[in-house]
């Protein structure tokens, strides 16, 4: 199995990337490669600086592909996928398309890795629309799939319809969560609740017995655990994926702002830092502590992380790629396509 890197476009230097990359060898599976996409130079660089070796002493699991040429944030998506072709990023997308490369791992350019899995890798044959979908966490620690969290600003029933089962598909075949319940975002739990579309994709899965279809669901529930695939448009479930993430940040402030406020206080804090009661409270609303956001619906795996993602965030996309084509996620929706369950 060979997973793609790529060390260009995140927030952070190369030497996060390369650190996650180098820790996380072991717990991958010894005939899995990592290839680092990106300055060549640099990253040996930082190999040197991070374990004292050189790249050859990592034989096959971990590799270097040249590409001094970035797409960043600033680049409009499907121009810098046109004219960017030595990009780190574009250099995966053809080592994808031509079977080199299993998955590609990137904190680049949203926009580009949606551009480019589209224009380049392609869509799995009889998926309209493929959707980003990241796992975000819940009370009882399992968390849920959230699709589409922003490749698809407006979407059709079909596209509704094919994101619940794809995201059940992913749920049991990654997480192994069998028989996983499939909720539809609304303003309300009612069948009667929402736009007309929501309407009508609640009566055709409703309809649907190949997947456990649990009703509407608003936003402020999706983190009970009662579900484990959430099913929106873009539009709202971009909002909602941010909103989250805001939350999560803004709580974890106010706390360390409360017990930093007095001496009492600290000594308080201390006392729950060293049992590890914050740690552990600071794990559960980390968001990336449950990977990247997957491209779903693509003939290959393209996963998207942080830009601000450090070598503890590498070490688990990675892992994640991993785990994703292992379970061969893209073969059973093609499976599925011509069984015509999808």
């Amino acid at each position: 199995m060979k997973l793609l890197l790529d060390t260009l476009g995140g927030d952070n230097s190369s030497l996060e990337f390369v650190r996650g990359a180098i820790e996380v060898l072991d717990e991958l599976e010894e005939s899995t490669q990592v290839i680092l996409l990106g300055k060549e130079e640099e990253i040996k660089k930082n190999i040197e600086e991070i374990c004292n070796k050189k790249i050859e002493d990592f034989g096959e699991r971990l590799q270097i592909i040249n590409s001094n040429s970035v797409i960043t944030n600033h680049d409009h998506p499907t121009e810098a996928i046109k004219t960017k072709k030595d990009s780190s990023m574009c250099i995966g997308f053809d080592m994808l398309k031509n079977n080199n490369a299993d998955a590609l791992v990137s904190a680049g350019n949203t926009g580009a890795l949606l551009a480019g899995g589209l224009l380049i890798v392609g869509r799995i044959k009889g998926i309209d629309r493929p959707a980003l979908c990241p796992m975000l966490p819940t009370l009882d620690g399992k968390g849920f799939i959230l699709l589409d969290a922003g490749a698809n600003t407006n979407c059709k029933p079909i596209n509704y319809v094919q994101f619940a089962k794809m995201g059940s598909i992913y749920a049991e075949k990654v997480y192994s969560m069998s028989n996983a319940p499939v909720a539809l975002l609304s303003i309300g739990a009612e069948k009667e609740k929402g736009t007309p579309v929501i309407k009508e994709v609640y009566s055709i899965l409703e309809a649907d017995k190949t997947i456990n279809f649990y009703g509407n669901i608003e936003a402020r529930d999706m983190f009970t655990g009662n579900v484990r695939v959430v099913v929106t448009d873009g539009f709202s479930g971009n909002i909602a994926l941010k909103t989250a993430e805001g939350i999560g940040v803004t709580i974890i402030s106010l706390i360390k702002e409360e017990f930093t406020a007095s001496l009492p206080r600290k000594v308080g804090a201390g006392i729950l830092k060293a049992t590890g009661a914050i740690g552990s409270f600071k794990k559960r609303f980390d968001y990336s502590e449950y990977g990247g956001a997957l491209l779903l619906g693509i003939e290959k795996p393209i996963i998207k992380f942080h830009g601000t993602g450090k070598a503890k965030d590498v070490k688990i996309v990675l892992k994640q790629a991993e785990n994703f084509v292992k379970n061969d996620v893209v073969g059973e929706i093609k499976n599925k396509i011509s069984s015509n369950e999808i």
